[in-house]
């Protein structure tokens, strides 16, 4: 029992910490650059302090993949091929709060000549705190260290861009016996340079009578050159019989639906 209360209360202290740690909002957290290439195009952040100390929050860029199954990897800025790090700026680079203070950064995008693909990265608000020599641990140097961090996702998508180029495939169901409904997945490949916003969707149409039902929708973001695989869930609500199962992709109106489809039985 001793133990179990140790555990509790190793928990509770830690998500204090966190809850401590983070007194400070960045709005807004998703920026979308839209100028055309080689022009330039500045936007703002606004950063607000709601605790009870002064903040000093230090600015930084980096880069992210995402995967497969839509895990992310966050980078060093400029690793990547489609790395916003070397056309950004922002000023100033770090900032000091005192309680319920705000203050504006801007940051400029300068968008490369002669390139029509889509970029993307993050922009790092970390706040610090000053160890002194007395509150610092012995084996850490007496500094800066990090106790907080708002991630905001940056992105830049050229007005004049070339077609989407992105294709749906392998619809397959994947239900364990865990799951309350059917669970299928699908393959979405991006094989352009854009950036794009999907929608997904199954449609369920019987084969011996006049109905067809439409699924709920979800929305993901397909990456230039990359592959994700898609989780879709049917829910028990079809009548008994043979239905084509389709998976339908639709990533914006100047584009043709794109689908994967099989049949199923439903008992």
């Amino acid at each position: 029992m001793k133990k179990r209360l140790l555990l509790i209360s190793v928990k509770i202290f830690a998500i204090s910490i966190c809850l401590v740690a983070q007194d400070f909002e960045v709005a807004p957290i998703r920026m979308n650059f839209r100028s055309e290439p080689g022009e330039t195009e500045t936007r703002t952040f606004t950063i607000r302090n709601h605790g009870n100390r002064k903040e000093t929050i230090v600015l930084a860029t980096r880069d992210y993949l995402v995967h497969r199954h839509g895990e992310r990897e966050l980078l060093p800025p400029g690793t990547t091929r489609y790395s916003m790090a070397n056309w950004i700026t922002f000023n100033p680079s770090f900032v000091e709060l005192q309680p319920n203070e705000e203050e504006v950064v801007q940051v400029t995008f300068q968008a490369p000549l002669d390139d029509y693909s889509s970029k993307w990265g993050i922009m790092s608000f970390a706040s610090t705190i000053e160890r002194t020599a007395y509150s610092a641990d012995k084996n850490v140097q007496t500094g800066l260290f990090v106790s907080g961090r708002v991630d905001a996702y940056i992105t830049y998508t050229p007005p004049t861009t070339q077609e989407p180029n992105i294709v749906i495939s392998n619809l397959r169901e994947v239900t364990s016996e865990d799951d309350k409904d059917r669970i299928f997945t699908v393959n979405i490949d991006n094989l352009g340079d854009n950036l794009t916003r999907c929608e997904l969707y199954l449609i369920a149409s019987s084969l011996v009578a006049d109905v067809e039902k439409k699924f709920e929708t979800i929305r993901i973001t397909a990456y230039p050159q990359s592959s994700r695989t898609i989780e879709l869930e049917l829910p028990d609500v079809l009548e008994k019989g043979r239905y084509s199962l389709a998976a339908i992709l639709d990533y914006g109106s100047k584009t043709y639906l794109k689908g994967t489809q099989i049949t199923i039985d439903v008992d």
